[in-house]
This record gives structure tokens, C-alpha cells and sequence, in this order.
């Protein structure tokens, strides 16, 4: 018996020494691009994350290091591995051992990490007023007025488990996604740095946006309104709508999205043109949310017995984002130029629309729309680089659309079929099938909408290199198999079958 014990500890000793992943062999350290496939981080930022926790938070054991319980909650969070996969990862004999490990690492970075890089006592006001903060939003949304701090809020959302707790399972569920969830809070600045995160908070009914932003004023979480001042703009989406009252009441200015009334289908030409302006600021924050879901801890649904650490794990994360990522907007360099193409669009009307609507009410002969290839009716349709289609667009997302679409529009031969009119050859439609509705009309001056982007992007550019229309989803789109490819019997066919079945049932 004790000569089984003690190979045994050899073995555990052995394995310690020798796990399959090791953060602490500095005779043959992994690569960078290792780091950071496991953690999400660099060498050089895993060296650094681990310098600011002192040797007094975070000791040496006989099974762990420092550096290894580091490394253990960073690649669960990059990875989303279960606690065995990562005691197998790192020779930890038993899931109960790798649990301290993980609270023990995640303790030490929230109290010594996380207070330098999130939450509004780590950064001042006026810092990310200068710092953090586009002209192009000052401009477009904020007045101009250099004393103005813009933040944008918007919910994320963290799956879990279904729930054999009634309670849990009921004030989690989601009825918008139709899965129990928890909502993490964000607020960022207008270049998409993160500077405070809330939550989680519970996802039903008494849990929305707005229910969620006023829990956030009334109780001061943070310091968040010590942190603002009146006069100070907050972006947010339609789901934030029933609490712009209390926003104004703190005295911040808000921006919001537009509604439809009622009778409305569409939005009118200045309803569009403000709605794109607020848009153009506040995509930033759905990106940042996509940025912390490249951590797959984040991107699965989480297991309910790690639902109390999903706050922590979100700080982190957050945290190590604003350390060591960029910012998604850094050259502000043509803003002031694009502010003022903007605001000089959103005054404009729409011309089109009126004239067509002046056709619409003429007694007159209407316009007749001939179908025609579009590389043999606008011949002369201008060619333009990348760069002018962006410039045209006001952004990139449109282009992104518009090779999709494209795509989708070229028949197999090869032909974009365009409608050119008869007596205003100026003038060309095209029927572009939507990717999400079957949305036939599109109102807008500041900027385009993808399926008029999709227009001029092939005419101007993909036109004359049609490699920018190759798309690889073809092959996985022709791999996967249609139900609805197939014929069904006619009534002549099914005849003449029961015929041939009631002879062979004779013959028999």
C-alpha cells in the first residue's frame, strides 16, 4: 500500500513538473502566437497582466505557480474549456483543486488588474472628453462643445442554463430571445473604449434597458452620476426609450433612433437622415460587445454553476480589452470633413423621391421601365476606386453589404439586370431581395442603404474586376441539401401507378 502511494505521488510530482501546457519554462517559452491562440494575450501582455499582481496576492503552491493560476483562468475565459479539460491541460489531479485555482486567480486580478483599467474611478472625465471622444460626435451629436462628455449604453447578453429553481429559471428567461440569460450593462465612449461595465442584471420584463439605466442613476451604481455632468450626452437605442425622461430629469442631453408612428411604414427623409447620424456614432458599442464574445467563455451558453463569476469574468476581460487592444476608431484625421459632408446631406431633400412622387400624381403617361444588363445601359457610368465608394457611403458597413448583394444579383451568366427608363435614361431601378425581409422601399440622404450601395458598388467598381465578387459561402450554400427540390406526382402519373399496382397485386 505504501509503495502505491508513493509512485503515485511520483507520477503527480512528475506531471506537475512536466504539464502539458507550461507558462513558466523559460528555457523553451511558447510563442507568441500561442499566447495568444490560448489566452488571448501576447507573451509580452500575459508578462506584463502577471507584474501587477503581487507576490503576496497570488503565492507559490506545490501544484500551481503565480504565472500557471493566471494562465488556468485565462484560457478558460479565451477558450471556454470546462474545469476537467483544464486540469488535463495543466496536470491538476481533480476539478475541486482547479476551482480554487481559478477564484484564487480571479480574486487577485479584480482587486489589483481591474480598478486600473475599468470602472469611472479609473479614468477621469475630462480624460475621455480629450482623449476618447471623435470630433465627428462632438460635431454631429454633441454641439460641438469641447465641456461635453458622450458615453453610449447598451445591453449584452450572457447565456446559461436552464434552471430547476422556478424563480432563477423565470426571472432569467428572456421572452425577446427566448432563452434564460443574463444582461451585463456597457458603457463606452464614442472610440469604443470601455469605461464602466454593470451587471449582471436579471433578464426579465422588470429587467429591460431602461428599467436597468434607471437602477443605474436612482442608486448611483459606480458613482455614475457623480461621474456625469448635467448637459453631458448619453446615446442610446430604442429599447433605452422609457427612460429618457429620467435622463432628462439628471439633466444629460440624450440621442436616440427614431420611431415609426402609427400610420407610418417608412421613415421620412429627416427622420432617416437623424437616425443614420446617431447610427454612424453608436455602432461602436455593438462591436465592442462582439470583441469581449471573442472570449468563448462569453460566446457559449455558461454553465449555472458559474453564473455568480460571470461579473468577474466580464470585468476582466473588459479590463484586458482597454489594456491591451486599440481602440476601433484611431484616425480621426478626415472626421471634421466627413462631419460636415453629414450635417450638409441632412439638410438636403431626398429629389428622387419627389420626383417620383410628382410622376405618381401627373394624369400623364408613366414611366416605362426597360430591363436591360447593366454593363450595356450605363456604359458610362463613372469607375471609381474603394476609397470613393467609402467616401460616397459615409462608412465601410454599407460595402460590406454590397459585395453580398451583388453577388446574389449577378445571374448565372454573368448579367446584372438593371430597369432603365424610357424618357429619363438618367434614372435606373433594380430589384435587390433584402437579406433579412422582403422591404421594398428605403428612404435616405445621409449616406445609402446597402441595396443602393449594392447598385453602384458592382456599376463603378466590381464591374471592372470581377474577382471582388468571388465569394466562397457559394460552395457552402451548393453542399447542404434542399427539401423543396423535388417534383410531386401528377394525377395522370398517379393513375397509371395504381393501375400498375393493382396488376402486380393480381399477378401475385
Amino acid at each position: 500500500m505504501k509503495e502505491e502511494l508513493k509512485n503515485k505521488d511520483c507520477k503527480i510530482h512528475e506531471s506537475n513538473q512536466n504539464p502539458p501546457l507550461n507558462f513558466d519554462d523559460d528555457e523553451a517559452p511558447m510563442s507568441d502566437s500561442n499566447y495568444h491562440v490560448l489566452t488571448g494575450l501576447t507573451r509580452e501582455q500575459f508578462n506584463d497582466l502577471c507584474s501587477e499582481i503581487p507576490p503576496s496576492a497570488l503565492r507559490d503552491t506545490d501544484i500551481r505557480t503565480p504565472r500557471t493560476a493566471i494562465a488556468c483562468l485565462l484560457v478558460k475565459l479565451r477558450l471556454g474549456l470546462s474545469h476537467q479539460a483544464l486540469c488535463t491541460l495543466f496536470s491538476v489531479e481533480d476539478k475541486r483543486k482547479m476551482t480554487r485555482i481559478l477564484d484564487s486567480a480571479c480574486t487577485a486580478i479584480k482587486k489589483y488588474f481591474v480598478p486600473k483599467h475599468l470602472g469611472f474611478d479609473h479614468i477621469e472625465r475630462q480624460k475621455v472628453i480629450d482623449d476618447h471622444t471623435r470630433p465627428l460626435a462632438k460635431i454631429l451629436l454633441g454641439d460641438n462643445d469641447p465641456s461635453k462628455a458622450i458615453i453610449i449604453l447598451d445591453g449584452t447578453y450572457c447565456y446559461i442554463q436552464k434552471s430547476a429553481n422556478n424563480l432563477l429559471q423565470r426571472r432569467t428567461y428572456s421572452l425577446h430571445k427566448g432563452k434564460p440569460l443574463v444582461k451585463p450593462m456597457m458603457i463606452v465612449s464614442s472610440d469604443g473604449y470601455i469605461i464602466s461595465v454593470m451587471g449582471p442584471f436579471l433578464a426579465d420584463g422588470r429587467n429591460n434597458d431602461a428599467e436597468i439605466t434607471k437602477s443605474m442613476m436612482y442608486n448611483n451604481k459606480q458613482g455614475f452620476t457623480d461621474w456625469l455632468r448635467p448637459g453631458d450626452l448619453v446615446i442610446v437605442d430604442r429599447g433605452f426609450r422609457d427612460c429618457i425622461p429620467d435622463l432628462e430629469k439628471f439633466g444629460y442631453k440624450t440621442k436616440m433612433p427614431c420611431f415609426l408612428n402609427k400610420d407610418q411604414s417608412q421613415f421620412t427623409t429627416s427622420q432617416a437622415n437623424e437616425t443614420r447620424l446617431i447610427t454612424k456614432i453608436c455602432w461602436v458599442i455593438e462591436s465592442a460587445n462582439g470583441r469581449v464574445k471573442q472570449w468563448q467563455f462569453f460566446n457559449k451558453i455558461i454553465p449555472n454553476s458559474m453564473i455568480e463569476k460571470i461579473g468577474d469574468y466580464f470585468e476582466i476581460v473588459c479590463a484586458m480589452i482597454n489594456c491591451y487592444r486599440p481602440t476601433f476608431i484611431q484616425d480621426t484625421s478626415h472626421d471634421n470633413e466627413i462631419a460636415e459632408k453629414m450635417l450638409k446631406l441632412a439638410r438636403e431633400t431626398n429629389k428622387i423621391k419627389d420626383y417620383v412622387e410628382s410622376m405618381k400624381n401627373k394624369p400623364a403617361k408613366k414611366l416605362k421601365w426597360i430591363a436591360m444588363d447593366a454593363a450595356d445601359a450605363i456604359s458610362d457610368f463613372p469607375k471609381m476606386s474603394f476609397k470613393n465608394l467609402q467616401e460616397l457611403t459615409l462608412g465601410i458597413y454599407q460595402l460590406k453589404q454590397a459585395r453580398s448583394y451583388t453577388t446574389e444579383h449577378v445571374s448565372p451568366n454573368g448579367a446584372f439586370v438593371v430597369k432603365v427608363g424610357n424618357e429619363r435614361p438618367d434614372l435606373i431601378r433594380a430589384q435587390v431581395q433584402s437579406r433579412h425581409k422582403n422591404s421594398t422601399k428605403y428612404d435616405v440622404v445621409v449616406g445609402c442603404c446597402a441595396h443602393i450601395a449594392s447598385i453602384i458598388y458592382y456599376l463603378a467598381y466590381a464591374t471592372h474586376d470581377p474577382k471582388h465578387l468571388q465569394q466562397r459561402a457559394f460552395d457552402y450554400y451548393n453542399s447542404i441539401t434542399d427539401a423543396q427540390d423535388y417534383s410531386e406526382l401528377s394525377d395522370t402519373e398517379s393513375e397509371n401507378s395504381d393501375d400498375d399496382s393493382n396488376i402486380l397485386y393480381s399477378l401475385a
